[in-house]
């Protein structure tokens, strides 16, 4: 009887069990009986017991964790900045005589009495034409800190207290209307006042992107020179910070009524945003380096 060997494979279960025992060509042949015995032998491979690689990984992780936290701790903070700035966020407040009461009080002061939905104001002076009075320009708004959580309201407010004259009161909307003459004469009987927002905050927008094109000029200008590329690189960060910030806080709008609390609200993002952005340049660096070694 001949058997094919490579049909060998096929008849393992047959052989093991020993139902064709009685076949002599399988008894005797030698090369059969070795790869049977390399079919059914249990091979026991060595046991790599080197943990090195484990410790360093544990390491370079024990390295990492700080910067990991103090990162994950910028980013929360950014956008508990931007929760906070959401629910104090001015709403403006259009002109109502509910809303804003102008009394002549004793000795000759102005009282301003505010309704119960205003939170917060903004009072502007500045001399008359001829140095003998002051003029103001007076707006109100509410939010949803003040409306809802904090349950705030402002005390009434005296105009003059040290007794100068008050030419004129106007009371701004913030929605490109014309002030209105609440208390005084007008300045302008042939035309009306406006109060514009202000618009620094798209300047300083522009000294930051200039500041982003001079450091990638210098980054690719220095490109050689890794301290100084690093060093560019971290200086770089800053205004790009500041321009992330106004664009989260402001979107595409420049301009501001309340432009000076909107400054300091982005200053308040750029901060936790560069240090993110530092701790993030060490872990790529770290990295980089592991895989290197």
């Amino acid at each position: 009887m001949k058997i094919k060997y490579n049909s060998i494979r096929n008849l393992k279960p047959r052989y093991v069990k020993k139902l064709n025992s009685n076949d002599e060509h399988v008894e005797v042949c030698t090369e059969y009986s070795s790869v049977l015995n390399q079919m059914t032998t249990f091979t026991k491979f060595p046991v790599n017991s080197d943990v090195s690689p484990l410790l360093k990984i544990k390491k370079a992780w024990r390295e990492k964790k700080p910067q990991l936290l103090i990162f994950s701790m910028m980013i929360a903070l950014v956008f508990g900045i931007l929760v906070f700035e959401f629910l104090t966020a001015p709403e403006y407040i259009p002109y109502d005589k509910e809303i804003v009461t102008i009394n002549e009080i004793r000795n000759g002061s102005v009282q301003v009495q505010f309704g119960e939905k205003v939170s917060g104001y903004d009072l502007n002076r500045y001399p008359s034409e001829d140095h003998s009075s002051y003029v103001y320009h007076l707006t109100t708004w509410d939010s949803i800190w003040s409306r809802s959580i904090a349950k705030t309201r402002v005390d009434n407010v005296v105009l003059n207290p040290t007794g100068e004259a008050i030419a004129a009161v106007y009371y701004y909307e913030t929605n490109g209307s014309e002030d209105r003459l609440i208390y005084g004469k007008s300045l302008n009987p042939s035309g009306g006042v406006e109060t514009l927002p202000r618009l620094f905050l798209g300047y300083y927008a522009l000294i930051a992107l200039g500041l982003v094109l001079i450091c990638a000029f210098l980054i690719i200008l220095f490109r050689r020179h890794k301290k100084v590329t690093d060093l560019t690189i971290k200086i770089l960060f800053l205004p790009v910070s500041y321009l992330i910030g106004q664009f989260m806080l402001k979107g595409m709008k420049s301009s501001s009524y309340s432009a000076l609390r909107d400054f300091y609200a982005i200053l308040l993002i750029m901060i936790p945003l560069y240090i993110a952005f530092v701790m993030a340049l060490n872990l790529i660096k770290t990295y980089r380096n592991k895989i290197v070694q």
